[in-house]
């Protein structure tokens, strides 16, 4: 049908939403973002053929040792970095735009030795803890763990240097070591090792993970090194340690909470149910999260643009620009979503056999992407503005939610407890978040804002 064939109320509304989509600071993020999405479609498809080998290779059992350890890996290795792989986002352009160069080498040097010097301590002292409550761990857990614990300093550094790249505008170099390298590293040595010994463990495969983890921070690391080198002019570092660190602590909060409020479950899961039973959660966890990228790959190039326009005072073209990253984001991931679901029992079963168990699992964690994707990022627009505390706040009080829900919910629903636990509390802190920007900045956002006014101006 042609737009000029359709009634009038909806041809009015398409023209609204179509012109809030062409908004020019709209365009020029949707354009880069577009790469961005093509490494983040490229990375979830090796991320899902990986999870799917190695639990072919390795079993429901074996599999779920090793989801369970490397969660702890992810954990660790994005908190480790106390911030500075997100506010070298903000110290680089600034520095490079002012040409205090002397400031931006000193910023480049002190954050790479403080981001490893805490990954080494928090290795050395999670191996400890471990030692110390060896008996309370399972058996089948205790060496895996300490293999991941000594991934998190090498996942840590990668962490920021993805970071460091980005704010250089290196799209490539950011993305492609963390989203596409290392997963096949780690499938290509588990491979290798099904091949020679005729089966993968846990243990095995987080060795692998470890080796595929450092391989990639040294390659990662080269090629930053040389790009810096050529595009930074030669200076003695400046260190300005106790600004770096009191701008950066904060950020490291709001992550961390974030984080703990996305991967509750799956620790929790560990103390109230057997490894093949969090294979089947995690299966599911890694099929829903291909919804994911759409959001991740807009919002990685509309945050500056955010400060940009809060900074200049253009409230009402911030509300548009915001209006329209919604829409992006949204019907996409909606279109992702109902995708999903449809193929949802035929990919779990890709993983092996008793998976398929996990597509209720499925419906629920769709639905709470889908609510944070109605409200676009706004947790980045609170951010760039000045409201990171509130943030904070926010995710603070949604991870004590999802703990408590888990612990509730978990022993007498199992699986399907832990899924419903974090959708609610996504659902919630997503509803808080756009309460906050609405009230603190003025901004609507929501993907059906001004829906029935347009309704209306149409009849």
């Amino acid at each position: 049908m042609k737009p000029d064939t359709l009634p009038l109320p909806l041809r009015r509304i398409g023209e609204a939403i179509s012109s809030r989509l062409a908004d020019a600071h709209l365009a020029g993020v949707v354009r880069g973002a577009a790469f961005v999405m093509g490494i983040r479609v490229a990375g979830a498809g090796i991320a899902l053929l990986s999870q799917v080998l190695l639990a072919r290779w390795m079993g429901a059992f074996e599999y779920g040792i090793f989801a369970y350890v490397w969660v702890w890996v992810v954990i660790l290795g994005i908190v480790v970095p106390m911030g500075f792989g997100t506010s070298v986002l903000r110290f680089v352009p600034e520095y490079r735009t002012k040409e205090r160069w002397r400031r931006l080498a000193g910023v480049l040097r002190a954050s790479t030795f403080v981001v490893l010097a805490l990954g080494l301590v928090t290795a050395l002292l999670g191996v400890a803890l471990l030692w110390a409550v060896r008996d309370h761990v399972e058996s089948y857990y205790f060496l895996p763990l300490v293999v991941a614990l000594l991934c998190v300093p090498a996942f840590a550094l990668t962490d920021w240097q993805e970071g460091a790249a980005r704010a250089f505008g290196w799209v490539n170099l950011a993305y492609i070591p963390s989203y596409i390298i290392r997963p096949l590293g780690i499938v290509l040595i588990a491979g290798g090792i099904v091949l020679f010994t005729g089966q993968a463990t846990g243990l095995q495969v987080t060795l692998g993970a470890l080796g595929a983890t450092l391989l990639t921070l040294v390659a990662q690391r080269l090629f930053l090194s040389r790009r810096v080198a050529r595009t930074v002019p030669p200076a003695r570092p400046v260190y300005h340690l106790r600004h770096w660190v009191a701008i950066s602590a904060p950020l490291v909060l709001v992550e961390g909470l974030f984080l703990i409020l996305v991967n509750t479950d799956i620790v929790l899961l560990g103390y109230f149910v057997e490894p093949d039973q969090i294979a089947v959660y995690f299966a599911a966890t890694r099929i829903a999260n291909l919804m994911a990228f759409i959001c991740f790959s807009l919002s990685a190039l509309a945050v500056p643009k955010f400060a940009e326009l809060h900074g200049a005072g253009k409230r009402e073209e911030l509300q548009t620009f915001m209006q329209g990253v919604i829409q992006w984001i949204f019907w996409p991931t909606l279109a992702a979503g109902v995708f999903l679901l449809l193929i949802g029992p035929f990919a779990l079963g890709l993983f092996g056999e008793g998976f398929e168990a996990g597509y209720p699992l499925l419906w629920l964690l769709t639905l709470g992407f889908l609510a944070r994707a109605s409200t676009g990022p706004t947790e980045y627009l609170l951010n760039m503005t000045g409201h990171q505390n509130a943030v904070a706040w926010v995710y603070g009080a949604a991870a004590v939610g999802n703990i408590v829900l888990n612990i509730a919910l978990v022993p007498s629903f199992g699986l399907m407890g832990a899924a419903a636990a974090t959708a609610i509390t996504i659902v919630g802190s997503t509803v808080c978040l756009a309460v906050i920007v609405r009230r603190r900045l003025g901004i609507t956002a929501f993907v059906l804002a001004g829906v029935p006014r347009r309704l209306l101006a149409a009849a």
